[in-house]
């Protein structure tokens, strides 16, 4: 398998897991931010299958701004996310897993392909994975205890990319 196909079917079960984890929860507000993911997912499988085809281009996102006003409605509501710790945590922790092989993969072929387009899309979809990652971790640290870190966070691990 090529490194294209293989990153294809990596995003394509990337976004599977986010969207079948998004509809198992209760919690609306950890259903919307793993159907966020799962477009994320989505939208690197539709610029590697450009890469493949030899239109490459930048990933863009917003996802900073997304992902701020789902925790923001939920302190304006004084609202937490209502699902039982360890169905949050598996499923957070999966997809931790999840984004930390992407990240790898990413890195690995960034390194590997020699056309310049390909190595900067991979290098732009290693970041995406990155920041899909401190997202997550700010999830599971924010699910632990919320008081101290709406007070702390603002979203201080997570760049914009």
């Amino acid at each position: 398998m090529d490194i294209y196909n293989y990153a294809l079917q990596f995003e394509k079960d990337g976004e599977a897991f986010y969207r079948t984890s998004a509809a198992s929860l209760k919690d609306p507000h950890l259903s919307d931010i793993l159907l966020f993911l799962a477009g994320e997912e989505h939208r690197h499988y539709e610029l590697l299958e450009r890469l493949k085809k030899g239109d490459a281009e930048r990933p863009s996102s917003i996802f900073v701004s997304d992902v701020t006003n789902v925790f923001s409605r939920m302190t304006a509501k004084n609202e937490s996310f209502i699902d039982p710790k360890d169905t949050v945590s598996g499923i957070l922790t999966k997809a931790m897993a999840i984004e930390e092989e992407s990240i790898r993969y990413y890195d690995k072929a960034g390194r590997e392909v020699a056309e310049p387009k390909a190595k900067n899309l991979l290098r732009a979809l290693k970041r995406q994975e990155e920041a899909h990652y401190s997202l997550l971790s700010s999830i599971i640290e924010y699910y632990e205890t919320p008081n101290l870190w709406m007070e702390q966070a603002e979203f201080h691990n997570i760049r914009d990319y």
